[in-house]
């Protein structure tokens, strides 16, 4: 198929940012609901619970995905995964303060990889506020074929980093639900067990992976010590499944940069991030 009309493709949507929405996530990340109210910050990635369109359930296909865009191409192939990305936080998001987020097709390549026929689709998102820019991000979404029986993908890259420090921790299914819940985010996968086994052969649900982004951004802000993260690049290399224990490490690279690191119980890596960050005044 040939994808050169969707390149350029551009989608619109604003958002009021509502208080009750950050409260809501919030709640979810242990923080404090409130503490919120017209006026405060957005923390980085809770951008990512606003900008949701409201898909009417007629439309979804069985997997929970729009069954026909009018923004994404039309790729045949059944599997749909976040990929990978970068932030860039240019200035704080105000709850009260309407914005909009333009999203932009930037690049669709097709590639061959272990598994079969891959096609990457790389979007550019900016989120502007009060005449400005507040936040730039480059997301990525590879679509893949239906693994065969009985094979599912799993974590292979051996852990390449000594951290400073580590965070263990075990994402529920009380938290898949709240954030698919807040994201407005209905693939089955994060959610149905009986679907994600037998309908697409994994062991278990699959944990989002905007959300183990979250816990790294979290867990570094918890030894951050006065950092404000300004920049986030991270790639997921593997899946990480309900049940599973896993570790978050971080290292400092120099002084504005850090390394993090998601790994698995037997050490292999599922995200792949680095952050820049400066000192708040």
């Amino acid at each position: 198929m040939k994808y050169e009309e969707w390149i350029g493709k551009t989608l619109d949507i604003s958002d009021s940012m509502a208080p009750e929405q950050l409260q809501k996530f919030e709640a979810l990340m242990n923080g404090d609901p409130g503490s919120v109210s017209d006026g405060s910050g957005l923390r980085p990635g809770a951008h990512w619970v606003y900008f949701n369109p409201p898909i009417p359930q007629a439309d979804l296909g069985i997997n929970g995905h729009e069954r026909s865009s009018n923004f994404l191409p039309p790729v045949d192939l059944p599997r749909r995964m976040w990929a990978g990305g970068t932030i860039k936080f240019k200035k704080p998001l105000k709850i009260g303060v309407p914005a909009d987020k333009k999203s932009t097709i930037t690049k669709i390549e097709e590639k061959e990889g272990k598994s079969g026929k891959l096609v990457f689709v790389s979007l550019r998102h900016q989120i502007s506020a009060s005449g400005s820019v507040a936040i730039d991000e480059e997301q990525v979404i590879v679509y893949r074929g239906e693994s065969e029986k009985g094979a599912h993908p799993i974590r292979t890259e051996p852990m390449d980093l000594d951290p400073d420090w580590r965070k263990s921790t075990k994402p529920s299914s009380i938290q898949l639900f709240r954030y698919s819940a807040l994201t407005f985010n209905s693939h089955r996968i994060h959610y149905d067990q009986d679907y994600a086994r037998e309908m697409e052969g994994y062991p278990n649900v699959v944990v989002h992976a905007p959300f183990l982004v979250l816990l790294m951004i979290d867990a570094f802000s918890s030894k951050a010590d006065g950092k404000v993260i300004s920049e986030i690049r991270y790639e997921n290399r593997g899946p990480v499944y309900l049940g599973e224990q896993i570790t978050i490490c971080g290292k400092s690279i120099d002084n504005s940069r850090t390394a993090l690191r998601i790994h698995g119980p037997e050490g292999k890596v599922a995200v792949k991030a680095e952050i820049d960050w400066v000192y708040s005044w």
